[in-house]
């Protein structure tokens, strides 16, 4: 059911879900997740979940944008509010945003699991969700970027990202601890804004 054509009491439940999903993500790893259980924790019933979401990966997107957009409105009332801002370079800024964000994923890392599985989803819902987050997150870095040459904040976007998603599944794998996962997009994000530190 698209969004567009819902009505706000469907929106409210829709809404419902997802935040459910989300406090339920803080205490259990994705898999353990039931829509059973989301429909009784929300009060949805469990058609009307189905409905909103037929498949659990689609839910469990949902509830990750939910999460994403949390973490970003609040970055971007930081940048809005009035008051002194984070002085110091470019690449020191972009350092502050990834630390944030890769800080947001140790107090959540069942959220950082649910990313990897994410990127490896044909859905197509799943996808439009991973592609809206991406578009959120990106603008975030650009806004720091200001004065950056757009090809350079293009392939700076790629590296650092791609650090990040290696370091998360590097991370929540067991193969590198949270200390590492967070020096090794540090140097990525150093490496590649050398030129505006």
């Amino acid at each position: 059911m698209a969004t567009e054509s819902m009505t706000a009491g469907q929106l409210g439940r829709r809404s419902r879900l997802a935040e459910t999903v989300i406090e339920m993500l803080h205490e259990m790893e994705p898999d353990r997740i039931q829509m059973r259980e989301v429909s009784e924790r929300s009060g949805v019933a469990l058609g009307t979940l189905y409905r909103y979401f037929p498949a659990k990966q689609q839910l469990l997107a949902a509830a990750m944008l939910g999460w994403n957009n949390r973490l970003s409105e609040k970055l971007k009332a930081e940048r809005s509010a009035p008051g002194p801002k984070d002085g110091g370079s470019i690449c020191e800024r972009v350092l502050g945003l990834y630390r944030r964000e890769m800080r947001a994923f140790q107090r959540g890392p069942h959220f950082a699991r649910l990313e990897i599985e994410l990127f490896s989803s044909t859905d197509e819902y799943v996808i439009e969700t991973l592609d809206q987050r991406a578009t959120a997150n990106r603008g975030a870095l650009f806004d720091l970027l200001e004065g950056v040459p757009p090809e350079t904040a293009r392939v700076a976007s790629l590296a650092i990202g791609g650090a990040m998603f290696v370091a998360l599944t590097s991370w929540t794998s067991g193969r590198i601890s949270f200390a590492e996962a967070l020096r090794n997009v540090e140097d990525v994000i150093r490496l590649v804004l050398a030129d505006y530190a």
